[in-house]
């Protein structure tokens, strides 16, 4: 068995020492060395303790060294992945631990001495806690200070405590619970003991280790007093200390609202369960590969979190052989405290397995989140000398016992106990794997789906993102870089709001959010490619380019005319939706995320929002253009030149039309005593229905994030006050759709924003247009309105409004398009500028509206 632990940690030694060059797709053999220095360092440590015992313990039992060795091993190489600096250390820990192994398997007489001085061996663990109130530290320089620093090393004494609480309560009980001596007496002293430690270990927070205690406390009273019963205590022990700690402790408390739902607080106190679950479900059935993974999101993946670095780069393949061989070494060393001739062996081989089992389901479950974290480490296989020598010790204890065996089996009511105890530390062990079964394959794609998983930065620096081109070919966003430093550029800076981010803190936006799949090689490629880049590099393959409807011409026109001004444009065809145009003032630069990202967090015009898709404005007087069409159809008489109330201006639509010079027309100008006058006349049936056809209380179909649409008024609300469709909040892309409708003979297209993608042959596969279309008008009612806005010296149409902005601020709208004697492509447009600015509306809107004549 020790020769197959040696080929298997020799293989996964030169998995990792080949890894960077295979995530490099190097053509040539990159061999990072360094890994072997801590292989050689276990093998040598590890073939020396096997040489020794073979001579010194001929009759030990063969699983134990083998098992330990192997898990041992994997930490020491896990770790260096994870930290050079901290394997380093580990390998020298784990020599150390050799070491004092080789010292204490040359004392011929070593049980007996730890039952002897077993007062002795526990004042000296609390008196090294103790030591940790006075000059106790943390390495890193803050939290805890559960630490005792010896030159550059640091101890941590509730580890070896663990240990030599055992062989204490194992000698007490050999001693004390006999026939004669009543239970209470043979208890009452370790419960004083146990209870001081705990309470040293509670002052010091850690409550890890306390509960540790508590319960292994219990399990030791299980079995020597034969009393099963007690295995109840540990439910009632955790529900009660779990409810007092929760209001009594702050970190209990965060660590129980965690467990409970680790996806409230996931950029926060959450982090830590969020990532280790995304990381388990990372590794699937087989692991990304050693060395291949992305551990690192992971805190403290070293120590509390190594399980799950484990899962992530050897799968559940990988995680399961772990239980496997913790589980083997648990019951082994039962079995030795079985077969024991002494009692204060079978205690004592029970107590350290018992210990194995504990922290193994501890801080397992708590990786899972099958139980709240606890802190304390995985046996062999976590950072930390203390705890690794204490386990290499622990292990020369099994062997040890193992050596003296007794003649005859006992009586099977002193094993009963043990049984149940068994029973429970394997059906634990079963729930551990099956939800780990369940988070690598079930429910796998949900939680790398989620937005927390940040890996797709680590992709993006080895396999590069598909790159963005306006309609006429223009490169919008390009790749920088080769394999390792991949990194996006952004050519437009004015376009982010639309073509977005990718920022490995930040996260992602727009276009490289939306459009992620095809960008990054997840769609339009064969699934044996994607399978084959899986497999080798754990990597997509390079990602699609896209092209875009954008026609830059108008596009810098558009960014040109808008200016400084807070504000949207939309500028799109008719016909198919594709957008042409698509300007949001204030934007930011995508390429300078990292320096900008905090001012950008405090500024007030919210430069981040898409204002084009994601801004939400009130529909304000052009609610009168979408009742006037419901008007039409209801054969209501409604006579735009001869109402009573046309005259009664307000002053934005009265300085619209001076601005344009225009005669009389409060329709074609948004005035409100118009919107009110018509709103008032319309049937509501067929006013919502429009509203409804309009796709107003609806989210447009389009390739980028966009606004929440606002609720739906129902009949029976217009009834009572149609003024209600003036607070219908829209974004500027649905009034282009609204615009496009009117323009279109009634027909309002879905919007389209990318217009194709590279396929892997080399061809441009189309994707914006022949989306569904719907019919809000007939011909003639859309020509009707048309008729009535349309302009008087060109072949246009368009109409100004006006609204308020949270009750105060003002804000321009102006939607419009080209009328049927235009000989180029329709057009529709739609335009809000957040004041009062009804001339540069009507500048912008009639200047793109012409300008896309000639581009």
């Amino acid at each position: 068995m020790l020769l197959m632990v040696c080929i298997t940690l020799f293989l996964y030694t030169a998995a990792l020492a080949l890894a960077n060059g295979t995530r490099l797709h190097s053509e040539t053999l990159l061999i990072s060395a360094e890994y072997f220095i801590p292989f050689i360092a276990w093998l040598v440590g590890t073939l020396v303790v096997q040489r020794n015992i073979r001579r010194k313990l001929p009759n030990r039992d063969p699983w134990i060294l083998p098992t330990a060795a192997g898990l041992a091993g994997l930490g020491m190489l896990t770790i260096w992945r994870l930290s050079p600096e901290l394997g380093l250390k580990q390998s020298a820990w784990f020599l150390l631990g050799c070491g004092l192994f080789l010292i204490a398997l040359n004392i011929t007489d070593l049980i007996k001495i730890l039952k002897t001085y077993k007062y002795v061996w526990l004042l000296l663990g609390l008196i090294l806690i103790g030591l940790t109130f006075i000059i106790g530290v943390n390495p890193t320089g803050s939290g805890q200070r559960l630490w005792l620093r010896i030159f550059d090393f640091y101890i941590q004494p509730s580890e070896p405590l663990k240990l030599l609480l055992i062989i204490y309560l194992a000698a007490f009980f050999a001693d004390q619970i006999r026939p004669n001596v009543s239970w209470l007496s043979s208890v009452f002293p370790t419960l004083v003991v146990v209870g001081f430690a705990g309470l040293l270990l509670i002052a010091q927070r850690d409550l890890g280790t306390a509960s540790l205690f508590i319960i292994l406390y219990v399990l030791m009273l299980t079995v020597t007093t034969q009393r099963r019963r007690l295995l109840w205590v540990i439910p009632a022990l955790a529900f009660l200390a779990g409810t007092i700690g929760y209001f009594a402790f702050d970190v209990i408390k965060t660590r129980v609202d965690i467990w409970l739902n680790p996806w409230l607080d996931t950029s926060g106190n959450a982090w830590q369960l969020a990532q280790a679950q995304i990381a388990i479900a990372s590794g699937g059935l087989i692991g990304t590969g050693p060395g291949l993974g992305s551990p690192q999101f992971v805190p403290v993946a070293v120590s509390d979190f190594i399980f799950t670095t484990i899962g992530e780069e050897l799968g559940l393949l990988g995680t399961s052989a772990v239980l496997l061989l913790l589980l083997v070494l648990v019951i082994r060393g039962i079995n030795i405290a079985l077969s024991s001739k002494t009692t204060f062996g079978r205690y004592l081989a029970f107590g350290i397995s018992a210990y194995f089992a504990l922290q193994s389901i501890f801080i397992i479950g708590g990786n899972l989140g099958l139980l709240p974290l606890t802190g304390v480490t995985l046996p062999f296989l976590s950072y930390g000398g203390s705890s690794l020598i204490t386990n290499i010790l622990a292990v020369l204890l099994l062997l040890r016992i193992s050596t003296e065996t007794s003649p005859e089996d006992i009586p099977e009511k002193v094993r009963s106990p043990y049984r149940w105890v068994t029973a429970i530390i394997a059906g634990s062990f079963m729930l551990i794997a099956v939800w780990n079964g369940y988070l690598a394959f079930p429910n796998q794609e949900e939680l790398i789906a989620r937005a927390e998983n940040p890996r797709w930065a680590v992709y993006d620096r080895y396999s590069p993102r598909g790159e963005i081109y306006a309609l006429s070919g223009e490169k919008l966003v390009e790749v920088h870089g080769t394999s390792g430093s991949y990194e996006l550029w952004v050519n437009e800076p004015q376009l982010s709001n639309t073509l977005g981010y990718a920022h490995p803190a930040y996260g992602q936006s727009g276009l490289q959010s939306s459009q992620y799949a095809l960008l990054r090689g997840y769609a339009g490629v064969p699934w044996e490619i994607r399978r084959q880049h899986e497999l080798l590099y754990n990597q997509p393959p390079a990602g699609l380019d896209i092209k875009l409807a954008i026609n830059m011409a108008l596009q810098n026109k558009a960014d040109e005319l808008l200016g400084d001004h807070k504000g949207a444009i939309v500028l799109s065809n008719a016909q198919t939706g594709e957008i042409y145009a698509i300007a949001s003032h204030p934007s930011f630069d995508a390429n300078t995320m990292s320096e900008i990202w905090e001012s950008l967090m405090q500024r007030t015009d919210a430069p981040l929002l898409n204002r084009a898709t994601q801004g939400s404005y009130p529909l304000g007087t052009l609610a009168s253009t979408l009742a006037y069409g419901s008007l039409i159809q209801s054969n209501h008489a409604f006579d735009l030149g001869s109402s009573q109330d046309l005259f009664r201006l307000d002053p934005y639509c009265y300085r619209a039309m001076q601005n344009e010079n225009a005669s009389l027309n409060a329709f074609q100008f948004g005035c409100e005593s118009v919107a009110e006058e018509i709103l008032g006349v319309t049937d509501p049936t067929l006013l919502q229905a429009d509203l409804e056809a309009f796709g107003l209380f609806s989210a447009p179909d389009l390739a980028i994030e966009t606004a929440q649409p606002s609720p739906a008024l129902t009949v029976e609300q217009l009834d009572q006050n149609p003024l209600l469709v003036m607070d219908i909040t829209v974004s500027p892309l649905q009034m282009a759709m609204v615009a496009a409708a009117i323009t279109n003979d009634g027909v309002r297209p879905e919007p389209a924003l990318v217009n194709s993608y590279l396929t892997p042959e080399g061809d441009w596969q189309a994707l914006g247009p022949g989306k569904t279309v719907t019919a809000v008008y007939t011909p003639s009612l859309a020509a009707e309105i048309q008729a009535d806005l349309r302009s008087s010296t060109q072949t246009i149409w368009y109409q100004t409004g006006h609204a308020l902005i949270n009750q105060k601020e003002p804000l321009t709208w102006y939607i419009g398009g080209t009328t049927p004697e235009w000989s180029a492509t329709p057009l529709a447009i739609a335009i809000a500028i957040e004041e009062d600015a009804s001339d540069l509306a009507l500048t912008i809107g009639n200047t793109l509206l012409n300008l896309s004549a000639t581009n």
